[in-house]
């Protein structure tokens, strides 16, 4: 993935919010000039972050996801056979962060027998799942709660989360490129799940195949960060050639 300067993310974070804007407004905002940010709105339409529109900028329509419920129903037997195969790999006692994908979801749900977890998550669904369960213990980040899918985002969220240090994070993921790594197509979820990866031994990824060779707006890590892929069905020899096949499991 073409790397983005500091502006370009700012005019993503910006478009994050509004979805589209005029090249006035983001010369304003950023102080900068027209043409200057004519320049960066064509470097990121090369990379398909962006689409250029008459006088302005606006997120690509591929790259806007559905509504959270709405997310939760797509490729719901698929994302309920990665769950199973997730709650698999989890011992009782385990130290776990969890994102708020809709996979993630489903993982979370298939924990419900597991005992003595400590579970850190930004999510109120993963939260509400197995808080007060088997004497689990629930650490749940704490921010503004977005209205979409009830899950906190942002620096609070982020400083909360960066507190502990777990043997997994369980993330799900917008697309799984062979080139531009694994990445979302929100700005927030990704800032969440980038700054988690430190806290955790082991990076876990829960994708379905949709996934692959998708490209997405906002990197999260290179596919050879990924110590362990939870999947539907093989990915195709590019992506398993980055991540490496011992490290991909699929559900039957």
């Amino acid at each position: 993935m073409i790397k983005q300067s500091k502006r370009q993310l700012e005019i993503m974070k910006v478009l994050q919010v509004r979805k589209s804007c005029s090249v006035i407004e983001l010369a304003n905002q950023l102080d900068v000039s027209d043409e200057t940010i004519r320049r960066d709105i064509r470097h990121l339409a090369t990379t398909g972050a962006v689409e250029k529109i008459h006088g302005g900028v606006m997120l690509p329509h591929s790259s806007l996801e559905p509504p959270f419920l709405s997310r939760m129903q797509e490729q719901r037997e698929e994302k309920l056979k990665i769950g199973k195969l997730a709650s698999n790999v989890i011992k009782d006692g385990d130290t776990l962060l969890i994102d708020n994908g809709s996979t993630s979801c489903y993982f979370a749900k298939e924990l419900i027998s597991h005992r003595n977890l400590s579970i850190v998550t930004n999510s109120t669904e993963v939260a509400r799942e197995l808080c007060s369960r088997n004497y689990n213990r629930v650490f749940m980040a704490g921010g503004e709660i977005r209205s979409d899918d009830s899950a906190a985002y942002g620096p609070t969220a982020i400083e909360f989360a960066r507190q502990f240090t777990v043997q997994y994070a369980i993330l799900s993921m917008g697309a799984l490129h062979p080139e531009q790594g694994a990445l979302d197509f929100d700005l927030a979820e990704a800032e969440f799940k980038r700054a988690i990866l430190p806290q955790a031994e082991k990076i876990i990824v829960a994708a379905d195949h949709t996934k692959f060779g998708k490209p997405g707006v906002v990197k999260i890590c290179s596919l050879p960060e990924i110590d362990l892929l939870l999947t539907d069905k093989m990915p195709s020899e590019d992506i398993i050639d980055q991540i490496g096949a011992s490290k991909i499991m699929v559900a039957p």
